[in-house]
């Protein structure tokens, strides 16, 4: 079995079945299977092959599924490139990755001639529109994508013998993701990692064809690509709105798609519930939530917990890219209890808390998580020393802290890398950003560790509010009430948005450099 034999099987089953909904559009499973032959028969005729490397840059749609799923049955492996990134990081992740080909859709593919150059192994870029001003380097070949497809003629015969040809250990996606260098790294995961941690999942989230999530989260990040495969899967429907920063937008066809599922990272539901009807709407047809991507606040969760109705079920999951995606999750009917935990490993994987001598540690004390299983990564592209430092013998090594109650479930204390040394204590970020989000009126609070020559770091938080004037002494007093005096806060900034990536995810490092 391999990824690609997912769409292949689903299309096989209910071939006439919705699969994908953008906008006014709706395509079936044949219709999603024959874009991706098509694709891979154009592929084959530019001569890419087994091992290939062909990168993707689309945005969540038809033409990223059908890429993704078309790169994989022509043998190669998908290089998935964030679209809102700019021109240089292209260019280097083109050249880290050495792929030959490019699959871009026109908006993106403007800038082809600036990242392009420079991409020894780059062969040819299939796009949705070509200009002919465009000064491409010599060696690039341009196809218009439709076309060139069309021109491969398209034979069930030669998908077949795709099929058969690829297996768990070849290479599926690489995925990049910033690591400690500050430098994107390629997280490279296998078909059988991915068909994994796929089956994993489907282990504990009950997902049936009747099922249909709302994806706002971009295919090329792990938890969206996992929501990708699962309902690919599962023989469900994927509704894409790429409009996020309208939420209610996005809720409005969260209602009329009669969507079951939806799936966010913290700042998703942050968002939600502050500038929203999110929590004031029964949503009939909803049945769950997961959330991933980074730990939610308690306060949060409870408040989205009480809020909705009890039928829908909440799951708070764990995970990271370079293990697929998904690590653990907490059961709905825990939640309340176990408010604040990442919950116990999924299926078919192992979690431990760990001393730095690799030693289990004891209730109640605080380690590192390492995990092992199927779904972790080979390793990190062309990077064995980065690989080195995560990948031992005992498994993956989280670079996340947490502790392990008497029951087993995980409460993740902080990112090794976000502990703040301030004088004498190590201070964890995420308890101070916990304390501020329990006051009604923030809707997102990050905190981190400023330089000082006194302290090493102090303690700054950056606070996101619905437009009141802030009340600095009201939010000082709760912390001061709350916690250790070295853990409060020396200064509060507020702002209207924090910087994030486009997975949702709060940049820190900007927060940092900007204090300085």
């Amino acid at each position: 079995m391999n990824v690609h034999g997912l769409l292949i099987d689903a299309a096989g089953r209910a071939p006439a079945a919705p699969a994908l909904t953008h906008g006014p559009g709706t395509w079936t499973f044949a219709e999603l299977r024959e874009g991706a032959a098509r694709t891979a028969a154009m592929l084959r005729a530019e001569g890419v092959g087994r091992g290939d490397r062909v990168a993707l840059l689309a945005e969540n749609g038809l033409r990223y599924v059908t890429g993704f799923f078309g790169i994989l049955e022509a043998g190669a492996c998908c290089v998935a490139l964030n679209h809102t990134n700019k021109p240089p990081t292209h260019r280097a992740l083109l050249r880290d990755s050495g792929a030959v080909g490019l699959i871009a859709e026109a908006r993106q593919a403007r800038a082809l001639p600036e990242f392009a150059a420079g991409c020894p192994d780059l062969r040819f870029a299939a796009l949705d529109r070509i200009d002919p001003r465009w000064d491409v380097p010599g060696g690039l070949r341009l196809l218009k994508r439709d076309e060139a497809e069309e021109a491969a003629a398209v034979a069930a015969e030669a998908a077949a013998d795709a099929v058969s040809d690829i297996g768990p250990d070849d290479l599926a996606a690489i995925l990049y993701t910033s690591g400690s260098t500050g430098r994107p790294r390629g997280v490279t995961l296998t078909h059988g990692n991915l068909l994994a941690n796929t089956r994993q999942i489907l282990g504990y989230l009950p997902l049936t064809a009747a099922d249909s999530v709302l994806v706002v989260l971009p295919f090329y990040y792990s938890f969206g690509n996992s929501l990708l495969l699962t309902h690919i899967a599962c023989g469900g429907r994927l509704v894409v709105d790429n409009r996020f920063a309208y939420p209610q937008k996005v809720l409005e066809t969260l209602a009329a798609e009669r969507c079951t599922g939806f799936s966010g990272v913290p700042s998703h539901y942050a968002i939600l519930a502050a500038r929203t009807d999110f929590l004031q709407t029964g949503h009939p047809h909803l049945r769950y939530l997961t959330q991933a991507g980074g730990a939610m606040s308690p306060a949060l969760t409870a408040r989205i917990r009480d809020a909705l109705p009890e039928r829908i079920d909440i799951y708070v999951m764990y995970g990271q890219t370079e293990a697929s995606a998904r690590l653990s999750w907490l059961p709905p009917d825990r939640l309340r209890e176990k408010l604040g935990s990442i919950g116990i490993g999924i299926p078919e994987v192992s979690l431990k808390v760990q001393r730095p001598d690799g030693a289990e540690c004891d209730v109640d004390e605080v380690g590192e998580i390492v995990a092992s299983g199927p779904n972790i990564m080979r390793g990190y592209w062309n990077d064995p020393d980065e690989t080195a430092k995560v990948l031992h013998a005992d498994g993956l090594h989280t670079g996340d802290l947490a502790r392990r109650d008497a029951d087993g479930f995980i409460f993740i204390v902080d990112r090794v890398k976000n502990m703040i040394k301030s004088g004498a204590h190590r201070v964890s970020s995420k308890e101070v950003e916990e304390t501020i989000l329990e006051l009604e009126g923030v809707v997102e609070a990050c905190v981190v560790g400023v330089s000082d020559e006194l302290l090493g770091e102090a303690i700054e938080a950056w606070l996101v509010r619905p437009g009141d004037d802030p009340d600095r002494t009201r939010i000082l007093r709760h912390c001061a009430a709350k916690l250790a005096a070295f853990k409060l806060p020396r200064e509060l900034h507020f702002v209207d948005a924090l910087p994030k990536n486009s997975f949702g995810k709060v940049l820190k490092d900007e927060l940092r450099r900007g204090a300085r």
